[in-house]
């Protein structure tokens, strides 16, 4: 209910905001000063807002959606009439194989290894493999969980809107032109893009941190960015919206640890990869390159991801200390190298343009 309360208030904002513009202004409104037309809500009464506060959806299922998703799919007409077969079949399908895999991987019990001291017996190497079989268990926790929320969602008609509306994760149609064409009818194909939290092959093979982590709880990466970060100063907006995302998480120490791990990760990432341009010929940077940093960003998450789960400063910072920081040294080295390699750059090109 933390991100419904929260991101009802700034559509309630934005919604007094775009009407008053349009008092000021005798045109259309629109979002950002472009030329696409956004949709406002009208402000709910104390009893509308309370409903969508506490629905069972908001309160259990778990993936954000805004007031405006709310409303649609309580004025639909012709909600009923369309098959969401096609919509939940892969929800169950991929439910299919990660519920096993979570209980097998339970079973296991990688997790209650890393809580205990006897961490500090096992090798390096050790360590790292018991990370990552206690990733794959958080991995395989949150499919499970989501595959089902988000099969709740879409029986219960939320987020469900034509393909062609073009709806994306957390907003909802973004061709608004489509939908009210297209909505309601029955011989057009629907989605439910926008109650969809996970883009599961990116989670498991993306090219980087950013990449990686905008394919994790994406309904909830739209309210970060929609309500956090592009409403924050530039030049705190990265830490300040995972020290929100933390905080929204939980008050545990491991969350902070590791939501306040990924803005060094992706300066890290930026930077490198400003150092280490893509071909030309291919637009892809070397295959071993990508390999390798592929290997590093998996194994990051994977750091970053015991302190979501030994949850406690003690046992996280005691598997870290055992694992002797890794992530972070080999962060600022990497920033390190890769800033000294754009001023070697530069530095020649200065001199062939003087020669």
């Amino acid at each position: 209910m933390f991100l419904q309360l929260i991101g009802l208030t700034y559509e309630i904002a934005d919604a007094r905001e775009a009407l008053t513009a349009s008092k000021k202004e005798d045109k259309d409104v629109t979002a950002g000063g472009n030329s696409k037309p956004r949709r406002f809500i009208t402000e709910p009464t104390t009893y509308e807002a309370f409903t969508y506060l506490y629905s069972f959806t908001g309160l259990f299922t778990g993936p954000y959606y805004t007031y405006q998703t709310y409303v649609d799919a309580l004025n639909s007409e012709h909600l009923r009439t369309i098959s969401i077969s096609g919509l939940v079949t892969p929800k169950l399908q991929t439910l299919a194989w990660s519920f096993p895999l979570l209980i097998l991987f339970y079973a296991l019990g990688p997790l209650e290894i890393l809580k205990t001291e006897v961490i500090n017996e096992y090798s390096f190497l050790t360590l790292i493999v018991l990370c990552a079989l206690a990733f794959i268990y958080l991995r395989m926790r949150i499919y499970t969980a989501w595959m089902i929320a988000e099969s709740i969602c879409i029986a219960s008609g939320i987020g469900i809107y034509p393909k062609h509306a073009k709806a994306s994760p957390g907003a909802g149609p973004r061709d608004l032109d489509a939908l009210k064409t297209e909505n309601g009818k029955i011989d057009i194909e629907y989605d439910a893009e926008t109650i969809n939290n996970l883009d599961i092959p990116h989670v498991e093979s993306s090219d980087g941190f950013r990449s990686g982590m905008r394919a994790w709880n994406m309904t909830v990466q739209f309210w970060l960015a929609n309500f956090v970060y592009k409403r924050t100063r530039r030049s705190i907006r990265m830490p300040y919206t995972m020290f929100i995302s933390a905080f929204w998480h939980g008050i545990h120490p491991g969350y902070f640890l590791s939501f306040l791990t990924i803005p060094l990760c992706t300066a890290a990432e930026d930077i490198l990869f400003s150092a280490v341009k893509p071909s030309a010929a291919t637009g892809k940077r070397s295959y071993y390159f990508e390999l390798t940093w592929r290997f590093i960003r998996m194994r990051g998450f994977e750091l970053m991801a015991s302190g979501f789960l030994l949850l406690t400063w003690t046992d996280t910072v005691r598997f870290w200390n055992a694992v002797y920081w890794w992530l972070h040294l080999a962060m600022v080295a990497v920033v390190a190298v890769a800033y000294a390699t754009i001023l070697s750059d530069k530095k020649k090109s200065s001199h062939s343009a003087q020669e």
